[in-house]
Formats: structure tokens, sequence, C-alpha cells
């Protein structure tokens, strides 16, 4: 360290240049092709069953809900 406190500047090497990828094989870019569309694939159809409703069971209201509604006389304030 210097007398006044500030460190000397170390001289830094310029960096070596990145060697170029290899490129993947047709096996394993039809791999992750492959496995990157079966995941969307079984995700869509995860969203899509835990979103869709039975008809006869999205006409009626959940019991606790109407419960605790109707014994309040129908007031929002307390929620």
């Amino acid at each position: 360290m210097s007398p006044d406190g500030i460190a000397p500047a170390v001289p830094v090497a310029p960096a070596s240049p990145a060697a170029p990828a290899a490129p993947l094989s047709e096996r394993a870019a039809a791999a992750v092709l492959g496995s990157m569309l079966f995941l969307i694939i079984a995700l869509t159809v995860l969203l899509v069953q835990s979103t869709l409703v039975e008809p006869a069971s999205a006409a009626e209201a959940p019991l606790a809900a109407e419960a605790s509604f109707t014994a309040d006389g129908g007031s929002l304030a307390h929620r």
C-alpha cells in the first residue's frame, strides 16, 4: 500500500479469447427439444386439469361460504 493509503493498481492480463463451444450432436439436440416439448405438454395438461370445474359443482356455492355469509346477516364488514 502506498503512503497515501491507496492500493496500487495491479495490471490485469487481457482475458484469453473464449474457446468456441462445440456444437451439439443431432441426437443431443433432439433429446433437449423432446424433453422441452414433453415438459410443456405435461405442464399444460396439469394446468388444464387443475382449472377445470365440474359443471354440477360450479352451480353450487360452497357450504362454508354460505354459512359464514348468512350468519352475520350478509354483511361484508367482518371480512
